[in-house]
This record gives structure tokens, sequence and C-alpha cells, in this order.
């Protein structure tokens, strides 16, 4: 009899425990300090920097329960093809040396569709939807974003990209791009990698390329490292952004991120000084929490 209610009460401690870790909400919340510093050579003519601090909000709604029985907490949503409405607001302050501090505001909102059901011929098709308002310093800058694709294997999307991004009183570009994403399970863990690439049409001038690569290890289901690359090349001129991460779920529902980015484009020719070039570098750390119910 002992043994019985025993097994009993183990089934029911199995099932709350899983009841707990899986969610139908996200909030998270987060702040990045970052560094632009430039500078010239032969002959040195300018040498400053420019502090920025950005602080955000967000929250994200999944139309159906989450299962996080599949994989590592951090890949929750992905593993379980799990639709989404989302939403965020940052705030930023730039303290330009020698000058006026700028601010600006950053509003999103995302909806992630993902088709399943038995027997349906849609089952594993995804659309994606969303809206970006950026508001730095008096620009107004609108982001509209559409991507269809597939999961193509339970672990593996493929996804068709389009942007279109509007300048107020600054013309507009149309990007295109896909993006590559898959999960291989290991015994504990697993290891997430991706990859994109995509061309910006812009009117009257040379159409820039973008290239990313990137990876998240999975140390358990509680722990991930994850280490990224991207690189816009116009005509030659290149931009490379380099972004490392850790993640830490503390407990199944409470997480916090540590993150740091760092972005040095070529150098460019100073028009202050002939012969000399301008060297550019923006570096900065971020922390963010997130919690689930």
């Amino acid at each position: 009899m002992f043994k019985k209610t025993a097994l009993i009460a183990g089934i029911g401690l199995a099932l709350s425990a899983t009841a707990q870790a899986d969610y139908q909400w996200e909030l998270d919340a987060g702040y990045a300090r970052g560094s632009f510093d430039y500078k010239d050579e032969n002959p040195r003519t300018v040498n400053g920097d420019n502090d920025t601090n950005i602080y955000g909000l967000g929250a994200t709604w999944y139309l159906e329960t989450v299962d996080t029985s599949k994989g590592p907490l951090g890949e929750a949503a992905f593993l379980d093809h799990a639709s989404s409405i989302g939403i965020a607001f940052s705030d930023g302050e730039v303290d330009i040396s020698n000058g006026d501090d700028e601010d600006g505001q950053t509003y999103n909102v995302d909806v992630r569709y993902v088709a399943e059901g038995p027997g349906w011929k849609l089952s594993g098709w995804l659309m994606e939807v969303g809206y970006e308002r950026d508001e730095p310093g008096n620009k107004d800058v609108d982001t509209w974003s559409v991507g269809i694709g597939k999961y193509i294997t339970q672990n593996t999307t493929l996804v068709a990209l389009y942007e279109n991004v509007n300048i107020n009183n600054g013309g507009d570009a149309d990007r295109w791009g896909a993006e590559l994403e898959h999960f291989f399970a290991f015994d504990n863990g697993g290891l997430k990698a991706r990859g994109g690439y995509g061309k910006t049409v812009v009117s009257n001038q040379d159409d820039p390329t973008t290239w990313a690569l990137g990876a998240t290890w999975y140390i358990g289901n509680n722990w991930g490292i994850a280490a990224d690359f991207k690189q816009d090349d116009d005509n030659g001129y290149e931009v490379d952004f380099y972004s490392l991460g850790v993640e830490w779920f503390i407990t199944e529902n409470f997480a916090v991120d540590l993150s740091y980015q760092d972005v040095s484009p070529d150098d460019i020719d100073n028009w202050n000084a002939q012969g000399s070039k301008l060297e550019t570098s923006y570096d900065q750390v971020g922390v963010s929490a997130l919690y689930r119910f």
C-alpha cells in the first residue's frame, strides 16, 4: 500500500514540475551600455568617443502552452513549433563628445504563426510578420517585414524574408534574404546552428549584401553559450559584427543573459585631412533577464 501511494505521489510531483516548467508568457527586461570610438592618423585631427545607454522591455504571448521537455530551455519555443505574438520597447541615449546629447526610441511588434495539425497539408509551414519603428533624434524609420518558411525537419527551419525600410525624407530600401536554423540534439544539451544571406536594394546606389553565421552550444538544458558573426559588404566597404553571449536559466522559469557585441567598419578617407584614414569601432555590453509563466 505504501509503495503504491508513494508511486502515485511521485507521478503527481512529476506532473506538477512539468506544468510549472511549461509556459505561455515571457517577460524580459535589459540594459546595454556601449561606446563608439573614432580617431584618425597622420595627421591626428579627430579623437573621441560617444557613449550609449539603452533600456529595453518586452513581452511575448504564445498561442498555446510551450512544452519545455523537448530540449534546452532556451530553444523550447523553436523545438515545440510555437506560434507567438511579441511586443518590445527600448529607450536609448547617446552622450556625444563636444556636442548635445541625443536620444531615441524603438517600438517592435512581431507575429510568428506555425501551422500544425495531424493530416493538415500545410503542417510545418510558418509565417512571420513584423513592424519596427525607430525614432533616432528627429528622424523616423519604419521597417515592415514578412517571412515565409517551413520546418523541413522537426528541428530545422528555412525561411525566406522580405523587409521594406522607409526613412522620413530620406527614401526607402528593400531587403531580400533567407535564414536557415538547425538544432543538433545531444544526450545532454545540444547545438543550435544558424546562417543567413541577404541583399538590400537601394535606388540609384550599389546593393549591399549581408551574410551571417552563428551557433549556440547548450550545456545541459540550462546553460547556453552563443557566438555570431555578420558582415555587411557595400561595394568593397565592409562592416564586421561580432557577438558573444551567455544565457543561464537559474530556474526553469527565470533566466539571465550577458552579451557582448563589437562592430568594426573598414577605415574610411578623412575629408578633413588628405591622405588620413578615419578609424571607427563600437563596443557594447548588455545584461537582461527573462521570466516565464
